[in-house]
């Protein structure tokens, strides 16, 4: 009997060049007068890969400024998020055929894909943040890229995106005017980093990767204004230091007041706080303090429901969405529960796998055979749902404190 060979799906194709180099003109024009973006288009790596690209993650359109800047197309490890849009996750395929990685569970079908990408010449474009950083510093990266760059054992190049942070953060409802940049850091070669340690690797490039956004604010002068720049900081500090109350504060043009003290922020063109008391603060030394505060009043307040909102849910599959409507969602210690006019839905954090954030509103439950994706209002923190699921697990585990440990919890 003959035997069946089963044929290497074709991952590199020339349309992919093709129509991203037809679309890029387009998209720089715009990236680059609507961010002033300054950048070098390195057409002297033309025909020298394959390449793994690497980059910190500041806002959603990183991928396309990432992309724009070299001559050849970047296959990006992406989400499982822009493989369930229907009609336009087909069209995303074709023209770009992203790389699906989940953020729930690791998937060895991506680590197939990318060696096929890459043994078929392409070059692979990853943000090993995983997320969008949330208060302006590079986050922890994700230990999986040093085994996947020595497995592929071709040219890393590391680049770094600033000022990008400050013109449009995470948790800001309007983006602000300043400039920003971005440009290769280090280009690191199989021969140089196969004779490194996997822990070494992983500290060059998280060295390479890291980017402080106030330093590199305070090296440059540049300054990042607009009308009402503190609107959406409740997302990120939604405790009151003052009470050490949650849930509590809100923007108001350039301050961040609360409705239970006369705790008070003023944010500046700069991307730092002041407080009443004149003295300043960045975002990541004020989101150290909230995960702190929160900690403690989830550790010792006696209530079991810590707040309740209004939510769009929606259920994920592989390939589509399923919109379920407008749903009462209840966040207590242990649980969430989701309750409409004729259904109920609760989620033990002992079944859940993971909470995650998803962009600027929304938050995905992962369960262990479903997936749910709750979109906020525009001002509600979604901050606050990863962080009382991590608390949650921390506690149970033995967990008394984090004061010197909050560097483990949030993003």
């Amino acid at each position: 009997m003959e035997l069946s060979m089963k044929k290497t799906p074709k991952e590199v194709r020339l349309r992919h060049q093709v129509l991203t180099r037809l679309i890029v003109p387009f998209v720089r024009i715009y990236i680059v007068i609507k961010y002033k973006l300054s950048f070098k288009k390195y057409k002297a790596l033309n025909k020298k890969g394959p390449f793994i690209v690497l980059a910190n993650h500041t806002v959603n359109i990183d991928p396309m400024i990432m992309g724009m800047q070299f001559p050849f197309h970047l296959y990006y490890i992406a989400t499982e998020q822009v493989f369930n849009l229907g009609f336009l996750s087909k069209v995303i395929k074709f023209i770009v055929n992203p790389i699906k990685k989940s953020k729930s569970v690791s998937d060895m079908e991506t680590i197939r894909k990318t060696k096929r990408i890459v043994q078929q010449g392409g070059s692979i474009g990853i943000f090993p943040e995983g997320n969008t950083s949330y208060s302006g510093q590079t986050v922890q990266i994700m230990p999986a890229t040093v085994k996947l760059i020595k497995m592929l054992k071709i040219p890393v190049i590391i680049m770094n995106i600033k000022g990008m942070y400050l013109s449009y953060p995470r948790w800001a409802i309007y983006k602000k005017k300043g400039k920003t940049e971005t440009f290769i850091k280090k280009i690191i070669l199989p021969e140089t980093y196969l004779e490194m340690s996997d822990e070494d690797l992983f500290y060059e490039i998280e060295e390479h990767l890291y980017v402080d956004a106030y330093a590199d604010q305070e090296t440059s002068g540049h300054l990042y204004k607009g009308k009402h720049i503190a609107h959406g900081l409740e997302k990120l500090i939604f405790m009151d230091l003052v009470s050490n109350k949650p849930f509590v504060t809100y923007s108001k043009g350039d301050k961040l007041k609360s409705h239970d003290s006369d705790f008070e922020l003023t944010y500046l063109p700069t991307g730092k706080v002041i407080d009443k008391d004149n003295q300043l603060h960045t975002l990541v030394e004020m989101e150290r303090l909230v995960k702190i505060a929160y900690f403690n009043y989830y550790k010792e307040t006696k209530e079991s429901l810590l707040l309740e909102e209004e939510v769009q849910l929606v259920k994920s599959f592989a390939t589509h969405k399923e919109k379920l409507g407008k749903y009462t969602l209840k966040l207590f210690k242990e649980k969430l529960s989701l309750i409409s006019s004729d259904h109920t839905l609760d989620f033990s954090f002992d079944e859940v796998i993971n909470i995650v954030m998803q962009g600027k509103y929304q938050v995905i439950i992962y369960l262990p055979n479903e997936t749910y994706m709750m979109r906020l209002d525009d001002y509600s923190s979604i901050y606050k749902y990863v962080l009382t699921y991590q608390y949650y697990k921390y506690i149970k585990d033995g967990g008394i404190s984090i004061d010197d440990k909050h560097f483990n919890f949030g993003i």
